[in-house]
């Protein structure tokens, strides 16, 4: 599963437009690498609006997906994270001449999931396929 119900990591984007009820054509399209990525707004998870949701999708497919949050709503998604995969590796970025940054994360075994606070205050939530099992370590 890749976060979303219904979503899995290697889906082709139809199949994603089709489960999101979305139109990626009439998404903004970045190329970055070998990797094209969707920018779709006004989006929610739940009842909680995404500012802006990013798509990669990569040879093999769906490879990652990007939420950007309120800051309003950080407090409740982080909460919802912790009751769903316990307490997350965490850590604060400290640059001499910015605001620092914190990073939260979980790995799932099938996800590698990442909030980050950034210097801008914005709060973005990035899902991909963890590469590690923590049951190889």
């Amino acid at each position: 599963m890749a976060c979303i119900p219904g979503l899995q990591w290697g889906m082709d984007s139809s199949t994603v437009e089709q489960r999101l009820e979305i139109s990626l054509g009439t998404a903004r399209s970045l190329e970055v690498d070998s990797s094209a990525i969707y920018r779709v707004s006004n989006q929610h998870i739940g009842e909680l609006p995404v500012e802006q949701l990013d798509l990669r999708f990569g040879n093999q497919g769906l490879e990652q997906l990007v939420y950007s949050l309120p800051s309003d709503d950080m407090t409740e998604v982080l909460a919802g994270l912790r009751t769903r995969y316990g307490s997350p590796v965490s850590t604060t970025i400290n640059d001499t001449d910015q605001i620092p940054q914190q990073i939260w994360i979980w790995n799932t075994e099938e996800d590698c999931i990442t909030a980050v606070r950034a210097e801008d205050q914005r709060f973005l939530l990035s899902y991909r396929p963890s590469r590690l099992r923590p049951s190889q370590l």
